[in-house]
């Protein structure tokens, strides 16, 4: 089942150095969350001219959501879940090689 967005917002993770975000499973009752982590070099990789601080992070991520969204929602569909937990919810890391 994919991925969808949900209300939450996104955060900068600095133990991560990675912007994070909350998507659901599509059609699963009750609502089963997973967290994403998008790589602060994957997303230097999207717009090498942008900044490269958080704010930089953010506003790059802001621009291509639709597009994390999406290459989140493939990883999960394709199994490529990561080993460890995300406050005992499963965790997708989206890095430079996913998009």
């Amino acid at each position: 089942m994919p991925l969808k967005s949900t209300t939450r917002r996104r955060k900068f993770d600095f133990d991560k150095k990675a912007v994070g975000f909350w998507m659901e499973v599509d059609g699963e009752v009750p609502t089963r969350y997973v967290r994403v982590f998008v790589t602060h070099k994957a997303l230097s990789s999207i717009d090498p001219n942008q900044v490269r601080d958080v704010d930089g992070a953010l506003v790059t991520f802001d621009a291509n959501h639709k597009r994390l969204h999406s290459a989140a929602s493939s990883k999960f569909d394709e199994g490529k879940i990561a080993v460890e937990l995300y406050e005992g919810r499963q965790m997708i890391i989206l890095r430079d090689h996913d998009l």
